[in-house]
């Protein structure tokens, strides 16, 4: 991969990351104990509230744990890959340590594997 397209590459996860951080930070708050981890907002309720409306809440908040999870996820692979390209050892298989196919990293940027090893050919 050419240094012009490692710029470039990095420049779109970066703008992922951006993205992905700003859509967590609408519905969730940082976690301060455990790095890298957010914490959804349950959502207000009154005592007014009747059982369907708790129960509502209650599913919205399970709905945004299950993206919440999702969205962190892909940021630390996006932060793994961004450390690699920074590292310069970024393209390199994690099982093997032969160079991941650079059509693979154009389609899967934060790919870890080679293909062989992604297929269990190792």
């Amino acid at each position: 991969m050419t240094p012009s397209e490692s710029e470039k590459l990095k420049e779109e996860l970066e703008k992922e990351r951006d993205i992905i951080t700003s859509e967590l930070e609408s519905f969730a708050t940082i976690n301060p104990v455990v790095k890298g981890d957010y914490k959804s907002k349950f959502p207000v309720t009154n005592q007014s509230d009747t059982s369907d409306e708790k129960a509502h809440n209650v599913e919205e908040f399970e709905k945004e744990r299950g993206v919440e999870q999702s969205l962190e996820l892909r940021l630390k692979e996006i932060n793994e890959a961004l450390h690699k390209i920074n590292s310069g050892i970024y393209g390199v298989c994690n099982r093997c340590k032969s160079p991941i196919e650079e059509k693979r990293l154009q389609a899967i940027p934060v790919a870890k594997l080679c293909v062989s090893c992604a297929m269990g050919k190792y």
